[in-house]
C-alpha cells in the first residue's frame, strides 16, 4: 500500500549537510582546477571534481548520480559562464554523471571491486575504469559540445586527448582518497540511519586493520611527514624554480617521497602523497606559467608517479594484512593447543581425583552407620549427612565434566528452570556466607522445561556466582581506606551487595533464558575485550578458564551466552537454552 503524504518521514538536517558537503566540495576543487580551460568547458589539465565524483558513486551506488549531476550543473553555473545551450549542459552533464554512474556500478557489482581497496586486484580494476570510463564518456562530451559549434569537428581529438588526461589524473589521484575518507567512521552514521536513500556498505567499522601503529599522530610521525613535504618541496623548487632547466629532469625526484610514503605507510600514504604531490605541482605551474603542453607533459608523468605509488601501496597493505592474517590464525591456534592440554589435564585430574574421592565417600559412610551405632548428637548425623551428599555430588560432577572434556557428551534430561535455580542457592549458600552477599532467585512464571543436564547447567551458574561475589569482593577491598571509613562515619549507606539468579522467556522462540546479575563494579577492561577467551584473568589465582568452560558447556546445550554492562554499572551474564521436547512446540505457539 502506497504511504499517505502525511505519513513520510522527515527529512533530518545531516542528510542536506551531506549533500551541501558533496556540493561545496564539488565546486571548490572546479575552481581551484580550472586552469588552461578549453572554450570554457569542463576540460583542465587536472580535474579533482572527477575522482571526487567517482568515489562517491563506487561508495553510494546509482542513487547518488543526480546528486553528481547537480555538482556539475551548479559548477558550470557558479564557476563557467555556459558557452552553449542551458540544455546541451544538462544533456551533456547528464551523460556524464550517467556514465560515472554505470561505471562505478559495474566496478563493484558487476567486477567485484571492493571499496576498501583490499586487494591489489581492486586498485588495478580502479585504474582500469579510471582510464576507459572518461574515454567513453569523453567522446559523447566532446561530440555534443561539437555538434552544437563550440568548435569545429578537426580539434575533436587534441580537445578529447586533454579532456581524458584531466580526467584521468583527477580519479587516479583523489579518487582513492576519497574512498580512504569515506570508508571511515564520518560516513557510518549517515549509512546507517534509516532515511539514507543510498545502499548501505557492509565495510567492518573499524577499517582499515592492517595501517601501522605509526599512524597514530606523534611528534615522531609529524616530523616524518614534514620530512617528507621537504623533499617535494624542494624538487618541485629544483623543477619550476629560477635554476631550473630546460628539461625538467628533475621531476623524477618526486618518486622518492611517493615510494617511501607507500612502502610506510601503505595504500592510504600512497593515496595522500599522491593528492599531495599533485596540489604542489598544480601550484607550482600556476606560479611559474607554464605552457599548456608543458603542462599535459607534466600531467602524464604524474600520472605514471600516481599508478607506481598505488600499485606499491596496495601490495605493502596486502602483504601487512595477510601477515596480521597469519599471526592471528597463529593465535587461535595456539591458543587451541592451551585448550586441548587443558582438557587432557582435566581428564586426567578427573580420573586421579576418581579414587579418594571414592576412599572419602566411603570413610563418611562408614562415620555416618557409627554416628547411628553409638547414638551421636543429631547435629554430628547432620553434619556427616551433608558430608555424604557433597562427596557424592562431587564424584557426579567430576564424572560428567569429564564425559563433557573427552567426548562433549551429556545426559540430557527435562529441568524446570525454578527448580535449577533452587538447587544452585542451596549449594551457593556457604559462598554467600563466605563473601557476605545476598544471592536471590527471580524466576518468571509459566516457564516450560529446558533440556540439559542439571550438572553441568549449575556449574555454570555457580560458575558465574562465584565470579560475581569475588568481583565485589575486589572491588570492597579496592576501596577500603580513610575515605569510606569517613562516609561510613557519617551515615552513608554502603552499596548494597547483591546477586540475582534469574530465569525469563527468551526473545530467540523456543529458548528460555537464564542468568546472573550482580550490583558489583563492572567488567574490567581486558576481560570485557577477550571476556570468553581462555587464560584471561584478572585473579591472582585464577587460570581464566571458568568463562570459556561455561560458554562451551551452553554452547554444547545448544544454546548461546552473553555479557552486558547494565547502566547502572552493574554487570549481567545471560545464557539461553532449548525448550525441552514437546514443550518447545507449545511454547512457540
Amino acid at each position: 500500500m502506497p504511504m499517505e503524504r502525511e505519513e513520510m518521514p522527515k527529512i533530518p538536517l545531516s542528510r542536506w549537510s551531506l549533500v551541501a558537503a558533496y556540493l561545496g566540495a564539488h565546486l571548490a576543487l572546479d575552481w581551484v582546477s580550472f586552469i588552461h580551460e578549453i572554450s570554457p568547458l569542463n576540460v583542465t589539465p587536472w580535474n579533482p571534481p572527477a575522482g571526487l565524483m567517482m568515489g562517491t558513486l563506487i561508495v553510494f551506488g546509482l542513487r547518488a548520480v543526480p546528486l553528481a549531476w547537480l555538482g556539475l550543473m551548479a559548477a558550470d553555473l557558479m564557476v563557467r559562464d555556459l558557452p552553449v545551450a542551458v540544455w546541451v549542459t544538462m544533456a551533456a552533464n547528464a551523460a556524464v554523471a550517467a556514465g560515472y554512474g554505470g561505471a562505478a556500478w559495474g566496478l563493484r557489482r558487476r567486477l567485484g571491486l571492493d571499496p576498501r581497496l583490499s586487494r591489489l586486484r581492486d586498485v588495478v580494476l580502479l585504474l582500469a575504469g579510471a582510464a576507459a570510463t572518461p574515454l567513453a564518456v569523453g567522446i559523447g562530451y566532446i561530440a555534443l559540445h561539437t555538434l552544437a559549434g563550440l568548435f569545429p569537428w578537426s580539434d575533436f581529438a587534441g580537445v578529447l586527448l586533454r579532456y581524458w588526461v584531466g580526467e584521468v589524473i583527477g580519479i587516479a589521484v583523489l579518487t582513492p582518497v576519497v574512498l580512504v575518507v569515506l570508508r571511515g567512521a564520518a560516513a557510518r552514521p549517515f549509512r546507517s540511519a534509516s532515511w539514507w536513500p543510498f545502499p548501505r556498505s557492509s565495510w567492518p567499522p573499524s577499517w582499515p586493520p592492517s595501517w601501522p601503529p605509526s599512524w597514530t599522530p606523534s611528534w615522531r610521525v609529524a616530523a616524518e611527514l614534514a620530512g617528507y613535504g621537504l623533499i617535494i618541496a624542494v624538487t618541485l623548487w629544483l623543477d619550476f624554480g629560477p635554476l631550473a632547466p630546460a628539461q625538467y629532469e628533475h621531476f623524477y625526484l618526486l618518486f622518492l617521497p611517493a615510494v617511501a610514503v607507500a612502502v610506510r605507510y601503505g595504500l592510504a600514504g600512497a593515496a595522500f602523497a599522491s593528492a599531495a604531490i599533485q596540489a604542489g605541482l598544480i601550484v607550482a605551474i600556476q606560479a611559474t606559467g607554464a605552457e599548456t603542453a608543458r603542462t599535459t607533459h607534466f600531467q602524464l608523468l604524474m600520472l605514471t608517479l600516481a599508478v607506481t605509488a598505488l600499485l606499491l601501496g596496495a601490495v605493502v597493505s596486502e602483504r601487512r594484512r595477510v601477515e596480521a592474517a597469519i599471526r592471528e590464525r597463529q593465535s587461535d591456534l595456539a591458543r587451541a593447543s592451551r585448550l586441548t592440554e587443558a582438557g587432557e589435564m582435566a581428564a586426567a585430574l578427573a580420573h586421579e581425583l576418581n579414587q579418594p574421592l571414592a576412599a572419602t565417600m566411603s570413610y563418611a559412610r562408614a562415620a555416618r552407620k557409627l554416628a547411628k551405632l553409638e547414638q551421636a548428637s543429631p547435629r554430628l548425623s547432620e553434619i556427616i549427612d551433608k558430608t555424604v551428599a557433597q562427596a557424592e555430588r562431587s564424584d557426579r560432577v567430576i564424572r560428567s565434566l569429564r564425559d563433557f572434556v573427552r567426548k562433549g557428551r551429556s545426559d540430557r534430561a527435562p529441568l524446570p528452570p525454578g527448580a535449577l535455580i533452587a538447587d544452585c542457592l542451596t549449594l551457593a549458600a556457604p559462598l554467600a556466607g563466605q563473601h557476605a552477599v545476598s544471592i536471590q532467585p527471580e524466576v518468571a512464571p509459566g516457564l516450560p522445561p529446558v533440556s540439559g543436564d542439571a550438572i553441568q547447567l549449575q556449574q555454570v551458574i555457580l560458575n558465574l556466582v562465584r565470579n560475581a561475589a569475588e568481583a565485589m569482593d575486589d572491588s570492597a577491598s579496592a576501596s577500603a581506606g580513610p575515605a569510606s571509613a569517613s562516609a561510613s562515619a557519617q551515615g552513608a549507606a554502603p552499596r548494597r551487595r547483591r546477586i540475582v539468579v534469574f530465569a525469563a522467556r527468551a526473545a530467540e522462540p523456543g529458548f528460555v533464558a537464564l542468568g546472573v546479575r550482580d550490583s558489583g563494579p563492572g567488567l574490567a577492561g581486558v576481560v570485557e575485550r577477550n571476556l570468553f577467551a581462555p587464560f584471561v584473568t584478572t585473579k591472582a589465582t585464577g587460570m581464566g578458564l571458568g568463562l570459556s568452560i561455561a560458554r562451551s558447556i551452553v554452547e554444547s546445550h545448544g544454546g548461546t551466552m552473553t555479557a552486558e554492562r547494565l547502566p547502572q554499572g552493574e554487570t549481567m551474564f545471560r545464557f539461553t537454552l532449548p525448550v525441552h521436547g514437546a514443550e518447545a512446540g507449545r511454547h512457540d505457539a
